[in-house]
């Protein structure tokens, strides 16, 4: 009696065993292809622009002199500008009027 008492635990067990192990590979969160906030909030920014992303790029060039490598569009309070990245500068341009905000050599 004992020995088939035995046998069903450890069988039950070896099934849960198992089970958790395919439980694990299921993945607990699927994607819920919503915008994030973050996502929502740069289109909302961009919406309100008036200088576009590709004319404050050219202005950027222009002003230092060089390629953009890589440009984000800001805001902090009631400004709104895009920050350009060049190799030796670091530019700041108003995305409402196209005024330069601030310029920052580095070398």
């Amino acid at each position: 009696m004992k020995a088939l008492l035995y046998t069903i635990v450890f069988s039950v067990i070896g099934a849960a065993n198992t089970q958790l192990m395919v439980d694990n590979t299921i993945p607990l969160h699927t994607y819920n292809h919503k915008l994030s906030l973050k996502l929502k909030k740069q289109r909302e920014l961009r919406q309100l622009t008036k200088i576009k992303y590709e004319e404050a790029r050219e202005m950027a060039a222009l002003y230092c002199k060089e390629n953009v490598i890589s440009q984000k569009l800001r805001h902090k309070g009631q400004l709104l500008f895009y920050r350009s990245y060049t190799k030796n500068c670091e530019v700041e341009i108003n995305a409402l009027d196209g005024a330069i905000i601030s310029k920052v050599l580095s070398k």
